[in-house]
């Protein structure tokens, strides 16, 4: 990640006045996934690709792709670490104890509507920026309005699912599914706060099978449109 674009987000996330100054509409492109698709890996992918194609044209651009830096930049501005960012977002549940201890503790617990809101000055400002693929967080409901911006959604069979997970986590195939229904009913609470009961549907142009697809031919496919739609 570059760090004079982190430099510049650090300075404007969770400032809503300077939001709505910014003229930048995109271009931004969206991946949201299903539990155990690779939305990262496509995301980083796709950002190269963009970036290598743009320098084969004599282009300066640079291409960028974001994912954990959500949490931990949106973790800086709420003072609280990483993790429990991404626990409270993502609805974790949490013992008795592990409670007692926040509760108790010196670091401030903010709510569900300002952890939420914090994110998504993150991701506005983000794609506001431009010339960024966002993974995950909602980010297709946050940015649906501006005019250069694609959203995509990749999803899979829970088998298939279940099998990527259990390979990579060394978990059984049973303990992966349940994994992967909890994960995506998760992500929906959280996906809920911002789409305002607007079927999910309704955010995406496009949806790829990851079982079905390679990730050169969902990349490549993304290219053609981002190119269509003026993005290059």
């Amino acid at each position: 990640m570059d760090n004079v674009f982190l430099k510049y987000m650090r300075e404007r996330v969770g400032k809503s006045e300077e939001i709505e100054a910014i003229t930048s509409e995109g271009p931004v492109i969206t991946i949201s996934r299903e539990y155990g698709c690779p939305g990262k890996r496509i995301g980083k992918y796709l950002a190269e690709i963009l970036t290598e194609k743009l320098s084969r044209e004599g282009k300066d651009v640079e291409w960028k792709w974001l994912s954990k830096e959500i949490i931990e930049e949106s973790a800086k501005e709420l003072k609280l670490t990483p993790a429990l960012i991404k626990d409270l977002s993502e609805y974790k549940n949490r013992s008795f104890f592990e409670n007692l201890a926040m509760f108790f503790s010196e670091t401030y617990y903010p709510s569900d509507a300002k952890i939420n809101n914090t994110i998504a000055n993150f991701i506005h400002t983000a794609a506001a920026q431009g010339n960024v693929v966002i993974v995950g967080r909602a980010a297709e409901a946050i940015t649906k309005n501006f005019k250069k911006s694609f959203h995509v959604k990749l999803m899979a069979p829970i088998e298939w699912r279940a099998e990527i997970i259990s390979n990579t986590y060394g978990k059984t195939i049973s303990e992966a599914k349940r994994e992967c229904i909890d994960m995506d009913r998760r992500r929906f609470i959280f996906r809920s706060y911002f789409e305002k009961g607007v079927p999910d549907v309704e955010f995406y142009d496009a949806c790829f099978n990851c079982k079905e697809m390679t990730d050169d031919e969902i990349v490549e496919l993304m290219v053609i449109i981002a190119e269509t739609r003026g993005f290059l």
